[in-house]
């Protein structure tokens, strides 16, 4: 249960979205623009609201403020664009979009898109695999296929990223990928310019979207810092901040930790749910995500309860360092 003992300090909350739309990718979110809308005019109304810059700046120099939130995306979806960042600037509510560096630069959806769609598609009804053995799923029905999707991505968020790698081309190989419903679901260069003069800043997410836990340190160079060089360039910006992709415990790795240090990264961010105090670790800030429920108040819910449900930053629990498993109706956001 909640502790709801009496904390002192000042507490910080950042939202984690992933998509603000309801057609194409990501399949396992559908927020519907004007639930964004409504939840963005009731933060207005009832919390302080800042930058990631300021939030991270507040945390360290031990400002005593109210409970203060700040907005992040992660992955780059296009109708982050289309639908978010109208939103935002109807509210003046500053906002971080962590991007995928090789998504800006190709277009190309990340690797579990991929596999979302392809079993989407998939002829017949049944798929045989080899996972760590050999697999046999039924696809008898398309909330059987995402369930199936999901567990092909947590299998492979469990396995080193260069197996991962071989496995994704592999399956990309035998198995046809419909592109067609993939095309156009990334930012480009041009929106990520037109949003970032429009205030919205922009963080790294690596490069491939890789677990970062199961890298080689010797990818390190081309996932965390490539990532944050490669967007500088291209926006003429700094890119002082990170998220972990996942970004459950398991998911980052203190070697990374240390790495994004001497890169220069100002924070990063992960997935782990609570409020962030002056004793969080910067470099594994904690978010709350958001997912596609269409209720108002359990939205309000979610959000007090994030300040209310520990005195202090705890160690995580076994939910924040296993893969969720797949449920019907429920938001794989930490994606």
């Amino acid at each position: 249960m909640p502790r709801l003992r009496k904390f002192r300090g000042s507490k910080f909350g950042i939202l984690c979205y992933h998509r603000v739309g309801t057609r194409g990718i990501p399949l396992f979110s559908r927020l519907e623009p004007r639930i964004f809308d409504a939840q963005m005019n009731y933060l207005r109304k009832h919390y302080r609201l800042v930058s990631l810059k300021q939030l991270c700046s507040e945390l360290q120099d031990g400002f005593s403020v109210e409970p203060t939130l700040a907005i992040t995306f992660d992955d780059g979806y296009r109708d982050l664009y289309t639908h978010a960042f109208p939103v935002l600037q109807k509210y003046e509510i500053p906002a971080t979009i962590y991007l995928i560096g090789q998504s800006v630069e190709t277009g190309k959806a990340p690797w579990y898109d991929r596999i979302f769609v392809a079993l989407e598609s998939l002829p017949g009804p049944e798929l045989k695999l080899e996972m760590q053995v050999p697999r046999c799923f039924a696809l008898s029905s398309p909330a059987a296929r995402a369930v199936v999707a999901w567990e092909i991505v947590c299998f492979l968020r469990s396995i080193p990223d260069s197996a991962r790698q071989k496995w994704c081309a592999e399956f990309e190989s035998s198995i046809q990928v419909p592109h067609e419903k993939l095309h156009g679901s990334m930012l480009t260069w041009e929106q990520v310019r037109t949003m970032h003069r429009g205030g919205i800043s922009f963080g790294a997410h690596t490069m491939s979207h890789p677990v970062v836990s199961q890298l080689d340190a010797s990818d390190f160079d081309e996932e965390l810092a490539r990532s944050k060089s490669f967007l500088e360039s291209g926006l003429q910006a700094p890119i002082d901040d990170f998220a972990y992709p996942f970004g459950k415990p398991a998911d980052c790795g203190l070697e990374a930790e240390r790495f994004l240090q001497r890169c220069g990264y100002r924070s990063a961010v992960t997935t782990t749910s609570g409020f962030n105090a002056a004793a969080s670790n910067i470099y594994r800030l904690r978010r709350l995500q958001i997912g596609d429920d269409s209720s108002l108040p359990l939205f309000a819910f979610r959000v007090a309860q994030m300040f209310l449900e520990s005195t202090e930053p705890c160690a995580p629990t076994y939910s924040d360092v296993q893969p969720e498993p797949m449920k019907l109706g429920v938001d794989r956001s930490s994606l």
